[in-house]
């Protein structure tokens, strides 16, 4: 488990800066349109997804088993991130990008109860992983496609 969390500390720390940019843009009145447009945290965990399987199979020769599992590792943190805020915005009484209507519906403006958002959440997460196991499948299978580096 130490080498797979010692592989995902990029992609963990690119979820980290994504989450403390969506907090900053929130408390500075950016609007959530925009905010998503520079810091998605769900866009994000597709990208590495479908980059980072193929990075572990071509330079750490990691199995598809292995590659998802490391990839699942970080949506996994990115949703637990997400859930989290949401419960601290909810409880806190303040109106971050995690309690937004819009983030936790999908569309709909109109306001979301406590223990609405947080059974969409869950559904996120579980989702958002079944996605990360899908997508990095895809990823793992395109990493042939990543040249051999040559040792000198």
């Amino acid at each position: 488990m130490k080498e797979k969390l010692d592989f995902v500390r990029l992609p963990l720390a690119l979820i980290a800066i994504f989450f403390v940019g969506n907090l900053i843009l929130g408390a500075t009145g950016t609007s959530y349109d925009i905010a998503k447009r520079l810091f998605s945290m769900v866009i994000l965990q597709t990208h590495i997804a479908l980059l980072w399987a193929p990075v572990g199979r071509r330079y750490r020769g990691y199995s598809i088993g292995a590659a998802i599992a490391s990839i699942v590792l970080v949506i996994f943190v990115s949703q637990i991130l997400i859930w989290g805020a949401t419960i601290f915005s909810y409880l806190a009484g303040i109106h971050t990008y995690f309690n937004d209507p819009v983030a936790i519906t999908g569309g709909s403006a109109e306001e979301v109860s406590f223990g609405a958002a947080m059974v969409a959440r869950a559904a996120g997460l579980v989702a958002n992983c079944i996605l990360g196991v899908i997508l990095s499948a895809i990823g793992w299978a395109m990493g042939g496609l990543i040249p051999v580096t040559k040792e000198t």
